[in-house]
């Protein structure tokens, strides 16, 4: 079984105990504990990782969804890989970043293998915390792309490792901070609209006064861009607020503007 060499920086470790600070928090700032997700690709399956190449190549280019031929080597080592992938008993946040290098030095595709590294990371962590579905890992490539490079190209391979598990637990620590501050200011954001009122406002209440004293030209078209509902369901929550006297139009209505009440 190959058995990935890495070293745990005092850094590394600090940052595993500040993310699954952050991680505890975030749960319990969702009001609703997320179910067991089921994905399309476990990621402790070889045989889904080259299902989900293929998917994400899109026959772009030769050889999708299949090793490189050019490496006798290739198919073993990613065995191994996955072997020690199901086996390992390290965190699942360490765990995460070694798989995600390791399938880029091995390089067993001709292409994708660095966007596919992430991804599979991310199904990982998933899988690990339900609550970290649906979170922006693909901006650690994007914000921080030049450091990521330079990471990958360190002179040292065991140096490397140790850099690239750092660099990316940096990333997620920022990543599902940022989240937890969104939460945070959500939260904040619907007492205010709340306080020192009497009016008992549904959770789709709370997010359209939110957007209407934002944004008082708002349109309903973007209301229901924005909330993922239905125009007509924009029209009957909106519909019941000015029942209820929380907000009015003022002007007409194609050119008019959302007055906020509360």
């Amino acid at each position: 079984m190959l058995i990935p060499f890495y070293q745990l920086s005092p850094e590394a470790i600090n940052l595993v105990s500040e993310i699954s600070e952050q991680i505890g928090i975030l749960e319990t700032l969702t009001s609703q504990s997320p179910a067991s997700l089921e994905s399309e690709f476990n990621p402790l399956q070889e045989d889904d990782l080259l299902r989900a190449h293929e998917k994400m190549a899109d026959g772009l280019s030769e050889g999708v969804g299949m090793y490189r031929r050019d490496d006798p080597r290739v198919r073993l080592h990613m065995s191994m890989l996955f072997d020690w992938l199901s086996h390992t008993d390290i965190h699942p946040l360490v765990r995460s970043c070694i798989f995600h290098y390791e399938l880029i030095a091995i390089h067993p595709f001709s292409e994708g293998n660095e966007r596919l590294g992430l991804y599979w990371q991310s199904l990982l962590l998933t899988q690990w915390r339900p609550i970290l579905a649906g979170l922006p890992f693909e901006s650690i490539v994007v914000e921080h792309q030049q450091e990521y490079r330079r990471v990958l190209a360190y002179y040292s391979e065991n140096a490397k490792t140790s850099h690239f598990i750092e660099f990316i637990l940096h990333c997620l620590l920022d990543i599902i901070s940022r989240e937890v501050k969104n939460k945070v200011q959500d939260k904040a954001d619907k007492n205010a609209i709340n306080e020192g009122s009497d009016v008992q406002l549904s959770k789709s209440e709370q997010r359209i006064i939110k957007l209407l004293a934002a944004e008082p030209h708002i349109t309903i078209g973007t209301l229901s861009q924005r909330l993922q509902l239905s125009e007509a369901g924009i029209n009957k929550v909106l519909a019941a607020l000015r029942r209820k006297g929380a907000i009015e139009r003022v002007g007409a209505n194609k050119n008019g503007t959302w007055k906020v009440n509360i």
